[in-house]
């Protein structure tokens, strides 16, 4: 019987990358627990809306980061939220283009407090959702073939 010896370097990064999704869940539950409290102690319109919007989707996002890696599939964050080809690229623009439109909307009506902030973030992640989108569509695109 051959045995076999795991060598540092390997080990060194089995830790790193489990403390690397361990903390993953620690900040998103974080976010959790934020929201819950903003959503508790709201005093203006849309408070309430925003924090439990925050906690349910640092939940939802907790589970599916749980059952990514329970599958056994790479830990990046690129291949779990970015489209990878240029069709489904095609409908992400337009999509978020009217999510983003939506915040800046939601921002006018309301002029001041939680819902204006929310409108505005949702303006901006709508922006960087599309770019890092192309960016990793066009990366993917030009990766030279194996």
């Amino acid at each position: 019987m051959r045995q076999t010896s795991q060598t540092l370097d390997t080990a060194e990064r089995a830790f790193w990358s489990w403390l690397g999704f361990w903390l993953q869940i620690l900040v998103l539950s974080v976010l959790a627990i934020a929201g819950a409290f903003a959503a508790s102690t709201g005093d203006r319109p849309g408070d309430y809306a925003c924090g439990m919007a925050l906690t349910l989707a640092s939940i939802a996002l907790a589970f599916l980061r749980l059952k990514h890696r329970l599958d056994g599939r790479p830990a990046g964050w690129g291949d779990f939220l970015l489209v990878g080809d240029m069709w489904n690229l095609a409908l992400l623009i337009p999509l978020f283009t009217v999510i983003g439109l939506a915040g800046l909307f939601i921002a006018h009506a309301w002029e001041s407090g939680a819902m204006h902030a929310a409108g505005i973030a949702l303006f901006i992640a709508s922006g960087a959702i599309i770019f890092l989108n192309m960016k990793h569509a066009f990366d993917i695109a030009e990766r030279p073939e194996r």
